[in-house]
């Protein structure tokens, strides 16, 4: 614990001499490492198709473990940000951290300021910055996917970047919701095809949204169509 809070604090004095996030990143990159590596966890990755890595990606992740976020950090091979909730900035170092890192945070309890920070962010990755998104905006309570919000994929549309499903599983079993060690083990993760959407507008959202769910579910082994969300997800 001290250990993190004393790179959460390295990373976000970075932001002193760094303005480009990329030294959060590699520091991001090395504390999952360590975290996953002193915990035993193995972490398998599969790529179902090549990456150009010359352009910027939206890459949308199952997420139900705090593992996830680890496992994000290392496997994707491209420099990222992740695109989180207003709240996390509030938490102290971490959230300085993340802001020294020029995560992107969106406001989900103001449509107008959410939108506004869509925008910054399609910027930002027409300008060749890819970023990471948990779709489903929580983590699963009960360990199934969840339905996705449709931020993600307004994103994706509005910057014209290819977006790449991808699916963690295995992590819950190791750290369920609320616990606060990580058991020993594989974490599988998966990066499918790329789905275009250049040249896309509003009205293929709702169908890219399908595909990439699809896309994801497969990957885990799951149906395709959402089940009717659990009480406790319902309260999310």
């Amino acid at each position: 614990m001290v250990y993190t809070l004393v790179l959460a604090a390295v990373a976000a004095l970075s932001g002193l001499w760094d303005r480009s996030g990329e030294t959060v990143l590699r520091i991001g990159r090395f504390w999952s490492r360590q975290v996953l590596a002193a915990s035993g966890v193995k972490l398998k990755i599969e790529h179902h198709a090549e990456l150009d890595p010359s352009r910027p990606y939206v890459f949308m992740c199952n997420h139900a473990s705090t593992i996830d976020v680890w496992a994000a950090f290392i496997a994707v091979p491209v420099s990222f940000r992740f695109i989180a909730k207003k709240q996390l900035a509030r938490i102290p170092l971490f959230g300085w951290a993340m802001a020294a890192g020029r995560m992107i945070f969106i406001d989900r309890q103001n449509a107008v300021a959410a939108r506004r920070s869509i925008e910054e962010a399609a910027r930002r990755i027409r300008a060749g910055q890819s970023v990471v998104i948990f779709p489903e905006g929580t983590r699963t309570r009960d360990g199934k996917l969840m339905p996705f919000k449709k931020g993600g994929f307004h994103l994706a549309i509005d910057s014209g970047a290819a977006i790449v499903p991808m699916a963690i599983s295995g992590s819950r079993a190791l750290m369920p919701r609320k616990a606060m060690l990580i058991q020993a083990g594989e974490v599988r993760l998966q990066f499918g095809e790329p789905v275009p959407t250049e040249g896309l507008g509003t009205a293929d959202r709702e169908r890219t949204l399908k595909l990439v769910r699809e896309r994801v579910a497969e990957m885990l082994g799951e149906p395709a169509t959402p089940a009717p969300p659990s009480a406790e997800n319902a309260a999310q």
